[in-house]
């Protein structure tokens, strides 16, 4: 009986084994199930840093899972720009479990909270079924930054106070004080009127990429004061707006103030008024601008010059020139200028200008006093125009100063802007090719790539350029040439036109002057009442002409005391000579001093000093010893002459020698004058 108790028991437990193996296979063999680990530890990262995003995925069924793909979805801080969202693992063994790290950058201006989010995971089995499966995560942003915060530091002006007819600059010192960096930022200059400040061939806004925490740009604009300014302070308002690296905007205004000198009562004053222009032009479609000019001074103007200056997707159907002649005070003339866009200008606010150059009657001068009116042009393109179409445009450029030294390094900016509103370009290729091949690029080729610069944007790029070391003194230019794809990839356009623009910069080159001078000649011995000569040879070791050269002697007694050499060319020499009077005996301090312009107008100056001294003339007595000669006593004759009339007898020897040289150097120097001029 207790054997029989025995294997019923043991049939017992063997049948239970076997239906629970059965029911286990049928819940949970046929699929792997996938799904996230939670440790119990919420993870913290920072905003705007780089860190690590921890993901255990474990796989709970009985099948193996492969080909498996895990991507961070939903309303995550993490930048998608610059991280890979997504991994894969190839396989993950039942009852078993992964950890995937995910290099992440948080936004710089993500919320300090708890961000919940999914987790995508897809996967397939050995029998090519796939499943898909999301599960929450979390993570907690620590953010300690603020936002990008820009504003005028600084300001200032080349003068304490701007006068009437002397061009300035209005220098804004441009600083983020904010914890994250500021981009595309534009600065807009606005408050200009004849009674105060008024811009000066230069516009009211400008751009730069990009300002990074705690740093600071500076930002130029051009003025002048108004032909009606008066003494005292004048406001301008400078509107900055920018974004983050999210893409939100933020607009910051500021004052600066430009102290005004005033001026005096005039006689002569010129005033446009009355601007008339459509408030937009089509493409292809004639349009008018027509003002008045008015004399507001008490004097006649005897000509008034006035034309239209406007870009070159503009061209003129009549004249855009008018000479306006004998216009009294008080009196006006409407004057109207005919234009066409052409059929390929763009979408765009285009920038022209009304300017006068007037000449008042019985003006003691003939220099024309100039004014000018802005006037903005805004083009409705065709159906094909560059809303849609992109272009590239050398917005601005600067290389450092007002001009570049020939053989000398220096650093080209250029600040490539896409002018469509919706399309971008990339794969772009920006070749450089100068005028005599002056400029050539230091440690690089004369060609650079952007990536891409999408719509309404500005791309800046710096390249080291060194200029010819024999490069004459002018204006060479500079051409940039720009070949490009549009957003999609297309080379051209609709028409089969290439998509490539060039752009045409102008570069002043300047040749450092270089003055050399020989030992300057000035007698060891020189005796009151006898003249002497300072003399000195000069050479232009330079490479470009020194202008209006004049040597002076100063601190001496002398006739002849400057020479004008006029132009001096380069590899020449001169020679300056003046005659001296000795009147006084004593020490003396003199000086030569030279003075020159550059090519560019820049005045220099050498001096050479120099110190002499003026000794008495010897006298009998003291030839003698102090003694006089005893006239009772017989007088041995002379058996030579004493040693003052010596001295006396030398003195005036070299006295003549130094004038016959003096007048030979002066013969030749006349002679080779005249040569050049037959020449």
């Amino acid at each position: 009986m207790k054997s029989n108790i025995k294997k019923i028991m043991i049939m017992t437990m063997v049948l239970m084994l076997i239906i629970s193996s059965f029911n286990i296979t049928v819940a949970d063999s046929s699929k792997p199930v996938l799904g996230v680990v939670a440790d119990g530890t919420l993870q913290v990262v920072k905003a705007g840093t780089p860190s690590e995003f921890k993901v255990n995925i474990k796989n709970a069924g009985y099948m193996v899972a492969q080909n498996v793909r895990v991507t961070i979805q939903g309303d995550h801080p993490f930048r998608s720009d610059i991280a890979n969202l997504s991994q894969r693992i190839s396989t993950i063994n039942p009852n078993d479990a992964k950890e995937l790290i995910f290099k992440v950058t948080t936004s710089p201006t993500a919320e300090s909270k708890t961000y919940e989010f999914t987790v995508l995971i897809e996967y397939s089995s050995y029998d090519d079924m796939s499943y898909t499966t999301t599960e929450k995560v979390y993570v907690q942003v620590d953010n300690g930054n603020v936002e990008p915060i820009l504003g005028v530091y600084s300001y200032d002006t080349g003068q304490s106070a701007l006068e009437a007819n002397t061009p300035d600059s209005l220098v804004l010192n441009i600083k983020n004080s904010g914890g994250v960096l500021a981009k595309d930022v534009t600065v807009v200059a606005s408050g200009f009127s004849n009674e105060g400040v008024v811009l000066y061939k230069d516009v009211d806004t400008k751009n730069f990429a990009e300002l990074g925490t705690k740093s600071t740009q500076m930002v130029y604009f051009n003025i002048m004061a108004g032909k009606d300014a008066k003494a005292g302070t004048f406001p301008i308002t400078i509107n900055i707006s920018y974004i983050d690296e999210a893409g939100k905007k933020y607009t910051k205004s500021s004052i600066a103030y430009v102290t005004m000198a005033g001026k005096g009562a005039v006689d002569a004053n010129l005033e446009i008024s009355d601007v008339v222009f459509p408030k937009s032009v089509k493409a292809s479609q004639d349009f008018e601008v027509t003002f008045k000019v008015t004399n507001k001074g008490n004097v006649d103007i005897a000509t008034a010059d006035v034309s239209y200056e406007y870009p070159e997707n503009f061209i003129s159907k009549a004249t855009s020139r008018v000479v306006v002649k004998d216009l009294a005070p008080g009196a006006s003339k409407m004057i109207t200028f005919k234009l066409m866009a052409k059929a390929e200008t763009v979408t765009e606010n285009y920038h022209s200008y009304i300017k006068v150059a007037y000449v008042p009657k019985d003006a003691a001068t003939a220099e024309p006093e100039t004014i000018q009116e802005y006037v903005g042009l805004y083009v409705e393109g065709g159906a094909d125009d560059a809303s849609s179409k992109p272009k590239l445009i050398v917005d601005n450029y600067s290389y450092g100063d007002e001009y570049v030294y020939a053989g000398q390094d220096f650093q080209l900016t250029l600040n490539i802007k896409n002018t469509s509103s919706s399309e971008g370009t990339k794969n772009i290729k920006v070749t450089l090719t100068s005028e005599d091949n002056v400029f050539t690029p230091v440690d690089s080729s004369s060609s650079f790539f952007i990536p891409s610069v999408g719509p309404g944007q500005v791309y800046t790029h710096t390249i080291s350029l060194k200029t010819k070391i024999d490069a004459n003194v002018k204006i060479y230019t500079l051409t940039a040439k720009m070949e490009y794809e549009d957003g999609k990839g297309n080379a051209y356009d609709a028409n089969k036109t290439p998509y490539s623009e060039s752009e045409v910069l102008s570069i002043a080159v300047a040749q450092p002057v270089r003055l050399e001078t020989a030992e300057l000649i000035v007698p060891m011995e020189i005796y009151q009442g006898q003249p002497f000569y300072v003399e000195q040879s000069f050479y232009n070791m330079g490479k470009s002409i020194m202008y209006n050269m004049i040597v002076k002697l100063e601190g001496v007694e002398t006739n002849e005391g400057s020479y004008f050499v006029g132009n001096f060319d380069a590899g020449k020499s001169e020679y300056f000579s003046a005659q001296v009077f000795a009147n006084e005996v004593g020490t003396f301090d003199g000086k030569l001093i030279y003075t020159f312009e550059d090519a560019l107008g820049n005045v220099s100056t050498h001096e050479e000093p120099f110190t002499y001294t003026v000794s008495e003339m010897a006298t009998y007595e003291e030839n003698n010893g102090g003694q006089m000669p005893n006239p009772e006593m017989p007088v041995e004759e002379s058996k030579g002459m004493p040693i003052w009339q010596i001295i006396v007898a030398a003195v005036v020897v070299l006295a003549i020698i130094a004038f016959i040289i003096r007048k030979v150097l002066k013969a030749r120097k006349l002679k080779k004058e005249m040569e050049d001029l037959d020449e």
